[in-house]
Formats: C-alpha cells, structure tokens, sequence
C-alpha cells in the first residue's frame, strides 16, 4: 500500500489504479482485522518463534486490531491526501517499538505538513512517539507511569483537534478533513493504552481522573461555543468534532476514578463508553467529511453565507447528512443519545461522599456539559438551517445535484453502520470483547460477557437501555405517516405559468438568494428574535424593565462601602441578572 501512495506523485498517470490498489490494500487489512477480532478465529495462540520475530515490527494485540479496522474505514473515505495519514496512524497504532517512531516521523512529513494542513504544527509526533514508549514506560518503573496522564494528554491534543479558544475563524482553528479522523482513532487508542496500563495507585488514580474531568468539560463548553460561531460548514463541524474528541478525555478520567475507588462496574462503563465513543465517532465522522467534500465539489465553497436550498437542490446528499447530524446530535434512539445516556450513568455511579464538597464538583462539571450540549444542538439547528433550508444564494449552489452513486453509496455504508451500532450496541462489544478485557484487566468476564445484542446496560447497574424499542417505535411512527401521506391523494396544482415550472416566482432583485434577508450566519439571533416575535402589549412592560436595568446598574456602580449589609444582599440577585445578560450580550455579538 505505500508503494500505491509514493508512485503516484512522480507519476500521475498511474493515479486511478494506484488508488484503486490501495483501497483494495484497506479492504485485505479490515478482512484481517476481522479474522483476529473474531472471537473463534482469535483463540488461536500464536507461534513463540513467529511472535518474537514480529515483537519489534508489529503488536497484533486486540486493542490494536479494534484501532485498524476503524482507521481502514477511514482509509477507504480518503483521498489521496488522506492516505499517508492513514498509513501513519496504522503503523502508530499496530506498530512495534521499531515501528512506531517511524510512523511519528511519517506524521510530520504527511499529517502536520504545514504545505498540506496551513497553520498546523507537528504535535501530532508527541502522540506517536507516546505509542512507541507506552510499554516500556509503564514497565519501566511506577514512578515514570505516574505521569502518563500528562504524556498523553499533551500527546493526544493536536490528535484530537482539542483546542481552548472558543473562536471560529482561520486563525483560531484550521478546517476539519479527512486525516483528523484518523488522528482521532490514535488519540482514543492512546487513552485505551493509557487507562490499561497505568499502575495500581489509588490516590494518584483518583486525582488524576477528577483533573481529567474538569479539563474535558473545558474543552467541551469551548468547543460547543466554536461550533456555533464559525462561519463556514467545516469549522462547524470541526467545534463538533471537538466536542466528541473531548469525550475520550472525560471517559478516561472517569476511569481512573473508578479504578482509584475500585469500582470495576464504572470501569467496565467507562472503558465500553470509550470504545462505542471511538466506533461511532469514526464511522459518522468519516461519512460526514466525505458528505462535505462532496458538497463542496458541487457547490463551491462551503461558507454559510453562500450556501442554501441544498434539500431542493441535492436531496440524497442532504438526507444523509441530516441522518449523520441527527447521529452525532443526541437524538434517539441513535448512537449520541447512548452516549450521553452513560456519561450521566457514570456520573450517577461516582461514589457518593457525605460531605456537600464532595458533590459541588461533580454539579459544576454536569452544568458546564449540559450548557455545552445545548449550544453544540443549537449550532445543529443553525447548519441544518443554513445549508439545508430557504434558497440557494449563488449561480453556482444553485446548480448544485447529487453527486455520482458511488459517492453516496460510500456515505451511506458508514451512516448505516453508524445506525446499526446505535441499535445494536452489543455486537461492537463482542467483536472488541478481548480489547476491552484488556483495558480493564478482567478478561473476557467484564462488561460483553454479560451483555446482550440489543441492551446497553448502564454502568451503576440500576438501569438498562435497548435502543431498538425506540427504533422500533419510530419506524411504526414513519410507516403511518407514510400511509396516510399516500392515502391522502394528490392534491390539485395551481396555476402557473409555463416557464416558471410550479415554482414560486422570486423578486428580480434577489435571484440567488439575500443574505440579510434568509437564514444566515451573521443573523442568526435576530433570525430567533424574528421566529419568537412580540406579543401584544409586551413593549410597554418591557421600556419599564430597562429603566429598572439602568436604575440597578447605577446601584451596583457606588463603592461597596456606602451599602449596607441589607443593601449588598438586595444587590446579589442584580448582580447575577447583569451577570447572565452580559454573557447573552457576549453570544450575540460572537454569533
């Protein structure tokens, strides 16, 4: 497969063929993978001689193989500027200690090249070379393995496009592509490699997961607050990408929580989280770049200012984009909604201390990711309604189509498989049933033991989800709309003039569409002002409420001594109310 990579840069003749033979070369590796994953056809012990001669080149272990059958996913999505990353990231992940740095060194020239990835570092080697030394740091001595957290976490940050800045321009972020979901799978399989082989030290655990968790919810909240500032599709997607990149993050902290407190339940939890977290997000990431790159050889490029009408325009293409959008958005019963039904399930199962200190942090992090999942569903609505929804705003989106059927196909396997996981939680945690025996050192007796094809068990044992009865509910919802919409009948069409083919005339001075007028990035707030609208006899009560807004600021402007007691407690509540408006004024502006 490299050969089918290096040739056709000197050579581009042999372009086609070569791609060809390499996503050929990504089919044979999944066939692989799948033969070892499966439980049958791994029970097989491998050959002492044969396993020492291959120690140094590849480490065929079950946590690797899961990580190589994603990244053949998503090697089969990408291009041709995508493939030396994927190489990279496979060699990284099933590479031996003579391996692994090699693929570091392959990161810096192929998936952090400033020519290729404008603005990008080469961080992305830390992580790689985290790979190489994992096992001989860890047994190395338990005063080195004490500050693999840190090593990972700076390791896996430019992997997982984790950033702090809540900006949505070029500046702050480069755009999202193919290869930052093969960096994803690295960074999950860092954190799997991390939460297996750190040592026994319950104190060291438990402060080590409870920083981990405050970072993450950090991470997340800034994240979600890019996803609704940027202003075109793919930093959009890159503020969602960062909030599920986040999730490894938190899950690994919740593990070593549990392990510090000797939890193994939570640590099944978390561990099985992580590996559905890592599943899902390469499957419905790897189809939506590939929908976006799709959309933007159609349409030009992707700003949101520039796009619209692409429901009318392309209506498979939207469709599953929709499906993708809805997996990653929390909807049920599909994938996000599993997900952040274990996280609030690990959280549940946290042990309970009976001071109130004990329970102030565990709030405030739920606070922050319940405020960062709202603005990442409202960042959703905003692209579906730009892009999806009004008129196409330039001659060139509104010439837009589907593309070719091969195109779609390959976006509508990865959404499929993302769908058939949600519904089918199990067969993941079959297939990966010796990795995650690894990760949490009980063999095959952990969680897929237990666990049934269509059940998610919660990680505290009081509760049990199956995605199917929801799925099935839905789809008899569907099946009765459906019906009675063709039962109804077709209604009469009124008339129009032959040249303008049923479809609503436009004004002459808007025939593409006006910015200000539809549904766009720069008005985003005005547009749900607009949508909520004034009752009647609200403006009176409202001037009334901003004279006492004034009144309160002056208040709070005098210095704190001429107040008295009574006074400051009376202030508290405006001071809070001042507080909220200013941050809504802040969003407002940002958006």
């Amino acid at each position: 497969m490299l050969p089918c990579v290096v040739v056709p840069r000197a050579w581009p003749a042999l372009r086609t063929p070569c791609a060809r033979a390499c996503r050929l070369g990504w089919v044979v590796v999944m066939a692989a993978t799948l033969a070892g994953l499966v439980p049958s056809a791994g029970a097989h012990e491998v050959p002492p001689r044969l396993a020492s001669a291959v120690a140094g080149i590849f480490h065929p272990d079950a946590l690797a193989l899961s990580a190589l059958l994603l990244l053949g996913v998503v090697g089969l999505y990408a291009h041709e500027g995508g493939a030396p990353a994927c190489l990279a990231a496979a060699f990284a992940v099933g590479g031996g200690p003579l391996v692994a740095p090699l693929a570091g060194a392959c990161v810096i020239v192929m998936l952090h090249d400033r020519v290729m990835r404008p603005g990008h570092g080469t961080g992305g080697l830390l992580g790689m070379a985290m790979l190489a030394v994992m096992d001989p740091l860890t047994l190395g001595g338990t005063q080195l393995a004490c500050v693999l957290p840190v090593a990972v976490l700076m390791g896996s940050w430019p992997l997982l496009h984790l950033s702090w800045r809540p900006g949505g321009g070029r500046r702050h972020l480069s755009a999202l592509r193919m290869v930052d979901v093969a960096g994803f799978v690295v960074g999950c399989h860092l954190w799997l490699r991390m939460l297996a082989d750190y040592p026994d030290i319950p104190v060291l655990s438990e402060r080590w997961g409870d920083a981990l968790v405050a970072i993450a919810a950090g991470l997340f909240l800034a994240a979600a607050v890019r996803a609704l500032v940027a202003r075109d599709v793919r930093r959009v997607l890159c503020g969602l990408f960062g909030g599920m990149a986040v999730l490894p993050v938190l899950l690994a902290g919740l593990g070593l929580v549990a392990r510090g407190n000797d939890l193994p339940e939570m640590l099944d939890g978390a561990a099985a989280c992580l590996f559905l977290v890592m599943a899902a997000g390469t499957l419905t990431w790897g189809a939506l770049l590939a929908l976006a790159d799709a959309m933007e050889v159609e349409a030009g490029r992707l700003v949101l200012m520039h796009l619209g009408g692409m429901a009318a325009l392309m209506p498979r293409l939207s469709a599953l984009l929709s499906v993708a959008l809805l997996v990653i958005g929390g909807v049920p019963p599909l994938i996000g909604f599993s997900l952040s039904w274990m996280v609030l399930r690990l959280f549940n199962a946290l042990p309970h201390a009976d001071s109130l200190a004990r329970e102030i942090p565990v709030a405030a992090v739920l606070i922050v990711m319940g405020t960062g999942w709202g603005l990442r569903l409202l960042a959703l609505g905003r692209l579906v309604g730009v892009v999806l929804c009004g008129r196409p705003r330039t001659p060139r989106g509104a010439g837009a189509s589907d593309p070719a059927v091969a195109v779609l196909a390959r976006c509508a396997l990865g959404v499929a498989a993302a769908c058939a996981i949600s519904v089918m939680p199990g067969a993941w945690f079959r297939l990966a049933g010796a990795a995650l025996g690894h990760v949490t050192r009980q063999g095959q007796d952990g969680m897929p033991a237990r666990m049934s094809l269509f059940a998610l068990p919660s990680p505290d044992g009081a509760a049990v989800m199956l995605p199917v009865h929801s799925f099935m509910l839905l789809a008899g919802i569907g099946l009765v709309v459906w019906m009675l919409w063709r039962l109804r009948g077709v209604a009469a069409t009124r008339q129009v003039a032959t040249w303008e083919q049923g479809a609503p005339s436009a004004p002459p001075w808007m025939p593409f569409g006006d910015p200000l007028v539809q549904v766009g990035a720069g008005v985003f707030v005005r547009l749900v002002l607009d949508m909520v609208g004034w009752p009647e006899g609200v403006q009176a009560p409202w001037r009334r409420l901003l004279r006492l807004r004034r009144l309160a600021a002056r208040r709070m402007m005098l210095p704190p001594e001429w107040l008295s007691d009574d006074a400051a407690a009376r202030s508290a509540p405006m001071l809070l109310l001042a507080v909220a408006g200013v941050a809504v004024a802040l969003l407002c502006w940002l958006s």
